[in-house]
């Protein structure tokens, strides 16, 4: 079911990048191995946002106008 823009969420996860891009990003890098600790988790989550370049952030945000678009 599809959702007019009169009914949409106010906090939609399609408008905000970290929900429709790095979450998946950031698990994706995080799980190509297992943590036994927190701290090896926490560990990973960092180099993962470290590693991040600005071609992926661009990407992100490149859709973002799409999204609006698509709500107005």
């Amino acid at each position: 079911m599809f959702w007019s823009k009169e009914f949409w969420p106010p906090s939609s996860p399609d408008l905000n990048p970290c929900d429709y891009y790095l979450w998946g990003v950031l698990e994706r890098d995080t799980n190509k191995r297992a943590h036994n600790t927190v701290d090896s988790l926490k560990a990973a989550i960092i180099e993962a946002v470290a590693n991040l370049s600005r071609e992926q952030a661009a990407h992100a945000v490149g859709r973002f106008r799409h999204r609006v678009e698509l709500l107005l």
